[in-house]
């Protein structure tokens, strides 16, 4: 009987431990920054116009605009968890093919971007920098569009300032799912500061959606934004493309993928133009 006592507080110390662990130490899961020691350093052939914007947050963030020659608007792009700008400058360029600008930002302590995390201190950021430049572009139509950890940010701002559509690509349901799939043994609701409420803020949005997922995701499971989806499809104009076989990093080889893009900008490009707003002016 002691036996069993000692081995179940053992086992006791050992959880509170590695819950212990996990609390102080979750950022260093969530975000996987890479930095920029020198100024940026295009390795893109299209034309980029760069902003380090000082945020009423104590944050400094850097971001980059490409250019696409005549466009039809602007896409606000928030990448993924890993990386830099130095890495995400080229899927930036690959959006830009589509016919739009291409807004692009570095979080706090990634690239070039500098400041204290927080939850809160990111989505003011990501707000701060999309009301900065969707100023520039008054009448032309605007896309979020989120990627992975982006998504998280994409969903809370696209409820919150206008947009005309709205992309997820791998999205979660929240980080608190995504935690629990990862390790389901520890009370993620409790320990995790970063819970990116997906799921409280997309029934709230009024844009079109398009949803991007794959089978074979690893990272975040297809069934969390399967979960999402249902969240608010029956209350959004909201869409959801399956690729069969896709893994977290690679949807953008299938043709489906790039064909389902191109068609929910040609939408929201539709839509927009029978709003009849006059012409918006560009950076």
């Amino acid at each position: 009987m002691e036996i069993a006592l000692h081995i179940l507080v053992v086992l006791m110390l050992v959880y509170a431990a590695i819950c212990l662990i996990y609390f102080f130490f979750q950022e260093k899961f969530i975000f996987v920054p890479s930095f920029i020691p020198d100024h940026f350093r295009t390795k893109v052939s299209t034309p980029i116009v760069e902003f380090r914007l000082d945020t009423p947050y104590e944050g400094k963030i850097h971001s980059i605009l490409l250019k696409a020659e005549n466009p039809k608007g602007l896409i606000f792009y928030l990448h993924g968890n890993t990386g830099s700008l130095k890495r995400w400058q080229f899927m930036a360029e690959e959006l830009c093919s589509y016919g739009f600008d291409v807004f692009a930002l570095d979080y706090r302590g990634y690239g070039e971007s500098q400041g204290a995390r927080s939850e809160a201190k990111l989505h003011r950021d990501v707000e701060f920098c999309y009301d900065f430049i969707s100023s520039k572009y008054e009448t032309q139509p605007i896309i979020i569009y989120g990627r992975s950890l982006g998504t998280g940010f994409a969903t809370k701002l696209a409820s919150r300032r206008k947009a005309d559509g709205l992309v997820l690509e791998t999205p979660f349901f929240n980080l608190i799912d995504v935690a629990r799939y990862k390790l389901p043994i520890l009370p993620a609701n409790a320990l995790l500061r970063y819970k990116l409420r997906s799921d409280l803020y997309l029934p709230h949005v009024q844009c079109p959606v398009q949803i991007f997922h794959g089978t074979k995701d690893k990272i975040v499971p297809h069934s969390s934004a399967m979960k999402l989806y249902h969240k608010a499809q029956e209350i959004r104009d909201i869409h959801f493309t399956t690729l069969v076989g896709g893994r977290h990093g690679n949807l953008n080889t299938y043709p489906l993928f790039r064909d389902r893009l191109s068609t929910f900008f040609s939408s929201v490009l539709l839509l927009n133009s029978h709003r009849a707003a006059p012409r918006r002016g560009n950076v």
